[in-house]
């Protein structure tokens, strides 16, 4: 019997007794059944599945695999977007000697104003300051550590723009995700072969130390590779 006809019906036994398992790793969608990605690697290891075949190294396996990592960033991605709504916000750029109207964009990582094609990431944005503008408007100066953006603002948009904005900032956490989303798309664009997207895909996932230039798992005090003699990151 084929697995998706194993798990189709959701009171089916084998499902019952491995649910537990699916659930705590997020492999349960919400129609009750398992995740295709999922159905599709236990497809690809060719297995008689009975209740004692879905054990915690067959799951950690497909967990290292490219299909869940993929799954993961997706998931991330999502909650992301639904935190941070798009928005935008009328805004006076300089442009010579005068001052042109046009749409400030707030996106779920960064903004971006319509007049000058602008982008700064949250994650870059240093300070926010806010002064006395043109008539009944605010100056609104974001500064990152090597850029500026600097525009005019209603004075009763200002402060909440910037509580935005400053919301928005706390929120852009730099974890493991936002590393294997960068690793994936090198890997996608061809930058680094599929050995090197191991590679460091394992490191990622590691507590330990490696040396970012060979891999070499380091010493906690390393300050250079024995190995091939790279610098080590801090």
């Amino acid at each position: 019997m084929e697995l998706k006809d194993i798990f189709r019906n959701s009171s089916n036994q084998i499902l019952e007794d491995n649910k537990e398992l699916l659930e705590e790793h997020d492999l349960i969608n919400i129609l009750g059944s398992p995740n295709k990605l999922f159905l599709k690697f236990l497809n690809s290891k060719n297995l008689n599945i009975n209740e004692d075949e879905i054990t915690e190294d067959l799951i950690d396996e497909f967990e290292n695999s490219l299909d869940s990592i993929n799954l993961k960033l997706a998931k991330i991605k999502r909650q992301k977007e639904i935190i941070f709504k798009e928005r935008r916000v009328w805004i006076n750029v300089a442009k010579g000697d005068e001052w042109i109207g046009t749409d400030l964009h707030l996106h779920h990582d960064s903004i971006t104003i319509d007049e000058t094609k602008e982008k700064i990431l949250y994650t870059e944005i240093d300070e926010i300051e806010i002064s006395d503008g043109g008539w009944s408007k605010n100056r609104f100066r974001i500064i990152t550590c090597d850029d500026e953006i600097e525009f005019e603002i209603n004075e009763e948009k200002a402060i909440p723009l910037k509580e935005i904005l400053e919301d928005n900032i706390a929120h852009q956490n730099h974890d493991e995700f936002d590393d294997l989303l960068e690793l994936l798309g090198l890997y996608e664009d061809g930058v680094i072969s599929k050995e090197e997207y191991e590679l460091r895909k394992a490191i990622i996932y590691s507590d330990d130390r490696y040396c970012t230039n060979c891999g070499f798992k380091l010493d906690k005090d390393c300050e250079y590779c024995p190995d091939c003699g790279h610098l080590v990151d801090e």
